[in-house]
């Protein structure tokens, strides 16, 4: 008995001790709860409570800037570059002379064709002049002969004689014939050299080559000694009336209408600018499953065909969490803000960023409505500081 006695008084009640001093059992009890956090320090910032704000939706593509109306300029001559006048990007009128070709056969067939006519002209001067003379002879011959003829029928002159007179009567009409014969070939041959000057003419005209329209050249194709071909462009000339291309995806059909204001971005001088659909195309691109919109730019030098761009058009509404960006700080690699408690100490939260609208930035995680947060001189803040 004395045995378990000192068992259990010297084992079993000793053991029994240490398990509840272990537990805790005989140190002050702490409530359940939260412990208040030890305040770093103050430092006074302006907040603001995180709301949801009803923002647009839109859907952004490429594009380019193109003129309205674009011309292949081309000549018919197979003729040599003599002389260029413009380079790509330039603004021209119309009729401004931009290239000269080699036209020295030309203007030799030309000098051949006035030699000709010269010619021509002397010969039907000299038919002319004889045809007046053959005219007058005949006129006298015919004359004799009705004198003859009337003394014929009285028996005054023999039948040989009238005879005489009636042959040089015809040899004189042939004569005034073949005059008038040399001087319809004439002017036949001088139709026929005319129409070869004004082919000619009208050919070396396309030697000079001219803007068809006032505009700007888009492409130079040729240079310097090359040989230009009939009907192969030497530029590109695009007018002035600009607009912007884009590819629209297919199930935007019926959400974008002429008439729809669009905003474009143009990064090459960097402007943006608000534009109006003015052309849709109602069919649909098999191959990239796309329609075409074009949309109207103002008048600006600083555009030119071909510059690239973005378009920005507006397809619906939607709710979305912005804040400040001054709210918004770098941590590393990710995005925080500082959250505000009810007791005005300031937590580091890591959150999501979207995009940026009109100076806020949106937050996709990380923030809820009512929350509230440091609105700006976030580098002052801290993890624990007091801000308010």
């Amino acid at each position: 008995m004395k045995s378990v006695i000192r068992f259990i008084l010297f084992f079993i009640i000793p053991i029994a001790l240490f398990i509840l001093w272990i537990g805790g059992y005989f140190s002050p009890r702490i409530e359940p709860g939260y412990a208040k956090e030890e305040v770093k320090e103050v430092v006074k910032l302006p907040t603001v409570k995180v709301t949801s704000q009803k923002v647009y939706r839109y859907y952004q593509i490429d594009g380019s800037v193109v003129s309205d109306n674009n011309a292949k300029v081309a000549t018919k001559l197979m003729a040599r570059i003599l002389k260029i006048n413009v380079k790509e990007g330039d603004y021209v009128k119309k009729g401004q002379l931009l290239a000269v070709l080699d036209d020295s056969e030309i203007r030799q067939n030309i000098k051949e064709a006035k030699a000709g006519l010269e010619e021509l002209s002397k010969a039907r001067e000299e038919a002319l002049s004889g045809l007046k003379g053959a005219e007058a002879a005949y006129q006298f011959a015919k004359r004799t002969y009705e004198r003859f003829k009337n003394l014929y029928r009285e028996n005054a002159v023999s039948k040989q004689q009238l005879e005489e007179i009636e042959t040089k009567m015809i040899g004189a009409k042939a004569q005034v014939d073949a005059i008038k014969a040399k001087l319809k070939q004439l002017d036949a041959k001088e139709k026929q050299v005319r129409a070869k000057l004004k082919y000619a003419q009208i050919m070396q005209s396309y030697a000079y080559i001219k803007a068809p329209f006032d505009g700007v050249i888009i492409k130079k194709m040729n240079d310097v000694g090359d040989m230009a071909a009939p009907g192969m462009p030497l530029f590109v000339i695009g007018d002035k009336n600009l607009k912007f291309i884009s590819m629209v995806d297919e199930s935007l059909i019926n959400k974008v209408n002429v008439g729809d204001t669009v905003d474009l971005f143009i990064d090459t001088v960097g402007k943006k600018y608000s534009a109006k659909i003015v052309e849709k195309s109602n069919s649909i691109d098999p191959m990239n499953r796309t329609f075409t919109v074009k949309a109207q730019l103002p008048q600006d030098s600083s555009l030119k065909p071909g510059m690239y761009g973005k378009m920005r058009i507006k397809i619906g509404e939607e709710k979305k969490i912005l804040v400040p960006a001054t709210a918004v700080t770098k941590w590393g690699q990710l995005d925080a803000v500082y959250t505000v408690d009810e007791d005005g100490v300031a937590h580091l939260t890591f959150v999501k960023t979207g995009e940026t609208v009109n100076g806020k930035v949106e937050i996709i995680s990380g923030l809820k409505e009512g929350m509230e947060i440091v609105a700006s001189d976030v580098d002052k803040a801290c993890e624990g500081c007091k801000v308010r």
